[in-house]
């Protein structure tokens, strides 16, 4: 009798759905990164186990996780797509320009890299830019997939396990609402008045952020209360998917936002922002550039990662002699 292969259509359709819901055990995290809709990527799940008559993932109440066997495939079929696209790279024709494909989250993008992209291709006027305003980082084998070759990420560099980050520049956190926002508030001398203030958030500052995550930290640091008690007062007010969404309802008179210091410079230098509270804690998250090892372009990847690498250590000297104008560093 001929032998059944389980390698069908069917089985190398649902590949990429399971190798994206796996890497980030959600469902719903997976939809997003390929376009499609959740149901569609449980459909291609469910298919799958069906094909191999095995279960891949456990339901649980809070999310997912990957089954023994399914820890199993997910190794090989990170491994084997990350292999795939370097070969597919090695064999394409070399492009006769050069192309340097970035990717960083949308409000670090709009904020504080695409000002001064401007610079770099001065210098480099032959490399083209392909700047990629997108939350969160990426696998190496997503890198590979997506042409990626520079990730710059926010992030907090400790829980990160495949790949080697480059320091690039340490963050502050400050609240900062309008002058006319502040005038209404009066003056905050404790931390128990924010339960009473409208606050704005970033909801997801970094990949697997808590709610309310930078609030509660600036709280805890500022206040030096490690019980965690003060972490309420902040945990209340309108949430945004994008920082820079929150900061702009800041400007506008919404209440108080918890600012990355990098993204507010020009608006505490010029005061349309003001601090809420004088005082500026150092992030534990920071930003980072990841190099894709297998891009072609190797010298522009190069010639950015030394740019970007001068640019933040040139404004971090600017940042921290502003803040200490404006407010007290922890």
């Amino acid at each position: 009798m001929p032998q059944n292969h389980l390698v069908t259509p069917l089985v190398l359709h649902a590949i990429k759905y399971f190798e994206s819901a796996a890497r980030y055990c959600s469902f719903t995290r997976a939809a997003e990164e390929l376009n499609v809709t959740q149901g569609a990527v449980s459909q291609q799940i469910k298919g799958l186990e069906e094909q191999v008559g095995v279960t891949l993932f456990k339901r649980l109440s809070r999310g997912l996780a990957l089954t023994a066997e399914g820890e199993r495939l997910f190794r090989v079929v990170h491994l084997a797509l990350g292999e795939l696209e370097t070969v597919l790279q090695a064999v394409q024709p070399k492009a006769q320009g050069e192309t340097l494909v970035i990717r960083s989250s949308p409000s670090f993008s709009m904020m504080w890299l695409m000002p001064r992209l401007s610079r770099f291709s001065r210098l480099y006027p032959e490399i083209e830019i392909k700047l990629r305003g997108e939350l969160f980082g990426m696998s190496t084998s997503r890198m590979n997939l997506e042409g990626v070759d520079v990730l710059v990420v926010y992030e907090q560099f400790s829980v990160r396990h495949e790949q080697q980050v480059l320091p690039l520049m340490q963050e502050y956190l400050l609240p900062v609402a309008s002058s006319g926002f502040l005038a209404q508030a009066g003056e905050i001398i404790e931390a128990a008045q924010f339960a009473s203030l409208s606050l704005l958030h970033d909801d997801a500052p970094w990949e697997g952020a808590a709610a309310f995550a930078e609030w509660g930290e600036w709280l805890r640091l500022a206040t030096q209360d490690r019980s965690g008690k003060v972490e309420k007062f902040g945990s209340h007010g309108h949430q945004y998917n994008l920082a820079q969404l929150a900061i702009n309802a800041a400007s506008h008179g919404e209440g108080i936002a918890m600012a990355r210091t990098s993204l507010i410079h020009e608006e505490l230098a010029s005061g349309r922002l003001l601090p809420a509270v004088p005082l500026a804690v150092r992030a534990s998250a920071a930003y980072g550039l990841v190099q894709n090892g297998n891009a072609r372009n190797s010298r522009a990847v190069q010639a950015f990662t030394d740019w970007i690498g001068a640019e933040c250590t040139q404004f971090e000297l600017q940042r921290d002699a502003l803040l200490a104008e404006k407010a007290r560093l922890v």
